[in-house]
């Protein structure tokens, strides 16, 4: 067992409900990370706790993660001010003209993002926040196709960011014994992307008007059919000054100057290059603004200022989202709960228990791939002793990440949407949960089902 038994289970269950009955994400991951040092250290519980801010601080993949946030908010602040998203809208207001329709051109728009999911929830929400808008669609639905098609669209394709991401981490485990590219062994895995597929199919059969409206997501709906904004009350301070914002019609060649630079982003995207190419996606919306008069020297550094502050909450979000992973896995919270279901394993119900367990972790850590990264040289042998096919393996793995990516409420995905969108992060959180639980619930039963049959 970890070092910590089941103490180590407190702070994400802490978590998770203080941020269910305060709905304030931040105060829960910091005061769970406090407690979480509490039980390691007792009452020199303070300096850890501080050094472990540093050490999220100066972390190469934190930095990352936060950068990239960065760029990609001011990315989006600098196209949408020059009135290229404006002039894309005109053309998708064309097609979509009611409320399904532009739900649907939201899902498929996601499909076809796939570079990585931050870049995806960028650029598509970029595009279809206005029209979402004059349809009067509650952001709470435009931020779950959003995030739907960003990690369950990205981990099934090799060449986005999770592809690449875990095809090294599989070829890295010498249990399997692979052999040939990592590209082709993870196309061998990605039929068992179960969660991933659901996920994709719930979200379209919601976009498609197919799908009930459900807990938060049915009173969002309902706020807005009674006249309200498409937005809360608690989301209201995030949209000030966009009140009256009225869809200006703009000629049509302005599209270039969305359209421009998105293609050297997704470009760079594809070679495996995301921090280069936000930024110099950023570089050419200044060659390509200011010279012709599209935005001033001023207003292009004034935009730049604005993206970076309307991302300074997710940010700070991510920051105590990592923490939090740290502190975890300090108390050895993946061990303990691979411990504690060993005495139930058999061959059938191993990969319907990987995926839960890879969920769960995934989803109280809020660390979409240090869990399952972690994982792997754990489960796969397990499973290799079993006599589990590998592959139906690694793709719960995958998918536990993914599902922790997609329902998180602090995951960085689910943070990030919330910031797209411009609501708060427990709105979309909490609308967008029971169709992640749905996904989650028909991902279990085709792991049994798969699991049993390849036995």
């Amino acid at each position: 067992m970890g070092g910590f038994g089941w103490l180590c289970l407190l702070p994400p269950i802490f978590i998770i409900v203080w941020a269910v009955v305060t709905k304030k994400t931040f105060s829960a991951l910091i005061l769970g990370a406090v407690l979480a040092y509490v039980i390691m250290y007792q009452s020199g519980f303070f300096s850890p706790f501080v050094d472990s801010i540093y050490a999220v601080l100066e972390d190469g993949d934190t930095i990352w993660v936060i950068l990239l946030t960065i760029f990609i908010g001011i990315f989006i602040e600098l196209v949408t001010n020059s009135g290229g998203v404006d002039a894309l809208t005109q053309y998708i207001l064309k097609v979509a003209t009611n409320q399904k329709r532009t739900l649907l051109s939201t899902f498929l728009l996601g499909i076809c993002f796939f570079i990585g999911d931050v870049s995806n929830i960028g650029t598509v929400g970029a595009a279809m926040k206005k029209a979402s808008d004059q349809n009067k669609i509650p952001r709470e639905a435009l931020a779950y196709v959003l995030d739907s098609t960003a990690a369950p669209v990205c981990i099934m394709v090799p060449i986005s960011s999770w592809g690449v991401f875990f095809a090294g981490i599989f070829m890295a485990e010498e249990s399997l014994g692979l052999t040939g590219s990592a590209m082709s062994n993870y196309l061998k895995v990605t039929p068992f992307m179960f969660y991933a597929m659901a996920a994709v199919l719930v979200v379209f059969l919601f976009s498609a008007g197919l799908l009930p409206k459900l807990g938060y997501m049915k009173t969002a709906y309902e706020r807005v059919a009674a006249g309200g904004q498409v937005y809360s009350e608690k989301s209201r301070e995030l949209n000030m000054g966009s009140e009256e914002e009225i869809l200006e019609k703009k000629p049509a060649w302005k599209v270039l100057l969305f359209v421009v630079p998105l293609v050297i982003l997704i470009i760079w995207a594809i070679r495996g290059m995301f921090m280069e190419g936000a930024m110099i996606a950023i570089a050419i919306c200044g060659v390509l603004y200011i010279p012709t008069k599209i935005m001033t020297f001023t207003q292009y550094c004034k935009c730049c200022m604005n993206g970076f502050k309307n991302m300074i909450s997710p940010v700070i979000i991510i920051v105590g989202a990592f923490m939090v992973r740290d502190a975890l896995i300090a108390m050895e919270l993946p061990e303990f709960v691979s411990d504690a279901v060993g005495s139930i394993l058999n061959a059938g119900i191993f990969p319907a228990l990987t995926f839960v367990t890879v969920a769960v972790l995934s989803f109280t850590t809020g660390s979409n791939w240090g869990v399952p990264a972690v994982m792997v040289p754990i489960i796969v042998p397990i499973a290799m002793g079993l006599g589990c096919d590998p592959y139906i393996v690694l793709g719960a793995i995958a998918c536990g990440g993914c599902f922790g990516s997609h329902a998180c409420f602090y995951s960085d995905a689910t943070v990030f949407t919330s910031a797209v969108t411009k609501i708060d992060n427990m709105d979309h959180a909490l609308s967008q949960l029971p169709y992640c639980l749905l996904g989650a619930g028909l991902s279990v039963i085709a792991y049994l089902v798969t699991g049993f049959a390849l036995m």
